[in-house]
């Protein structure tokens, strides 16, 4: 599988940034994800960085390289997030579990599979046009589906920000689904926070990604959302993908199978640091 792929996060006007990327591909499967820490929850940066720390592991131990069952994989995933964010609740004694919306993607023979909770969104783009995204948990997307307000009338509804489904809290999260979807050459997946997504209209996604090479757009975007957002600005992540014919060369180009084979002895330090960690092996 030939790919090109770029991703990157800014501060935005906040004091920390709790948004969280991950990139990574075996030889056969490729895995992208964005997970926002939940801003007025405690631990917020903790919440998506486990995201990123338990898909990490979990990849590598069952990319090897390909995985089994890609959407089995995602829903197992980040139910062991939510587990794992509870017990370090309570190992810590939090007063409340860390919480944060997560998107993430696996892409393997050609096709997407998606799992989300939250308002962290991935959009399918393909022939110049958006042909999926994920739907939010959100106040405002129910309002939405039930043709209660318009798209216009959403971007400044006063409840813009409150969603329903999350990683941590106390309620069991629901989570998203999607796939498998097919793709071709030249279908660009693009992951993003709600800090990118609320500053930009879909034909501008479409247009920006249609018109240069993702490692231009990905900064680009970030730029232009952060602008718009103003001194207020939300943090901002984006994780992108654009599929390659297996022809393909060139600067920038990547070749799945130059990844390297995870040794043995490594595979065992990875197992052992999830039991560690109180983590279960998937």
């Amino acid at each position: 599988m030939k790919f090109l792929w770029s991703g990157g996060s800014s501060l935005g006007g906040r004091r920390y940034n709790e948004d969280r990327v991950l990139m990574l591909h075996s030889r056969e499967a490729v895995l992208l994800a964005v997970a926002d820490g939940m801003g007025g929850h405690l631990h917020g940066e903790l919440a998506s960085q486990m995201v990123i720390d338990t898909l990490s592991h979990l990849f590598a131990l069952a990319a090897r390289p390909r995985l089994a069952d890609p959407a089995r994989f995602l829903q197992d995933a980040l139910h062991e997030v939510q587990h794992a964010l509870v017990r370090l609740a309570l190992s810590r004694r939090f007063p409340e579990v860390p919480s944060t919306t997560v998107v993430a993607a696996l892409v393997q023979d050609e096709k997407l599979y998606c799992a989300w909770a939250g308002d962290s969104r991935l959009y399918l783009l393909e022939h110049g046009a958006v042909s999926w995204r994920t739907q939010d948990h959100s106040t405002v997307q129910r309002l939405l589906d039930r043709g209660l307000i318009s798209e216009d009338e959403a971007l400044v509804h006063p409840e813009r920000n409150r969603i329903y489904s999350c990683l941590g809290g106390t309620d069991s999260p629901l989570i998203g689904q999607a796939g498998p979807l097919s793709l071709s050459a030249g279908s660009t997946l693009l992951l993003c926070s709600d800090g990118v997504w609320s500053q930009m209209r879909e034909h501008e996604l479409v247009r920006a990604l249609s018109a240069r090479a993702l490692t231009q757009v990905v900064p680009a975007l970030l730029q232009v959302a952060e602008r718009r957002g103003g001194a207020s600005s939300d943090n901002l992540s984006v994780a992108a993908m654009t599929l390659l014919p297996a022809s393909r060369s060139g600067a920038g180009v990547v070749d799945s199978q130059d990844a390297p084979e995870i040794p043995d002895a490594m595979m065992a330090a990875l197992e052992s640091e999830m039991m560690a960690s109180g983590r279960s092996l998937l």
